[in-house]
């Protein structure tokens, strides 16, 4: 294998994988949760993406969002 292989060899080695062991787009989602990569709203974990561990706790959903503040004065 050549330390720097081109973009297209890159695709067909991908391609090739993906033909290889294909996977139905409910299989694809519940890897993706597993890996820690989405929830199960399909949102992205983006510390994942910086390397943190996901929280076991979650079982794969992310924290709610925080309620809007409220001003008071209005």
């Amino acid at each position: 294998m050549k330390s720097n292989p081109s973009p297209r060899e890159l695709a067909d080695e991908a391609l090739q994988a993906l033909r290889e062991a294909p996977m139905t787009p409910h299989d694809h989602f519940e890897f993706l949760i597993q890996q820690g990569i989405i929830d199960r709203n399909g949102r992205v974990l983006v510390a994942k993406l910086f390397g943190a561990e996901p929280s076991k706790a979650t079982d794969g959903m992310a924290e709610p969002p925080a309620p809007p503040p409220q001003n008071a004065g209005m």
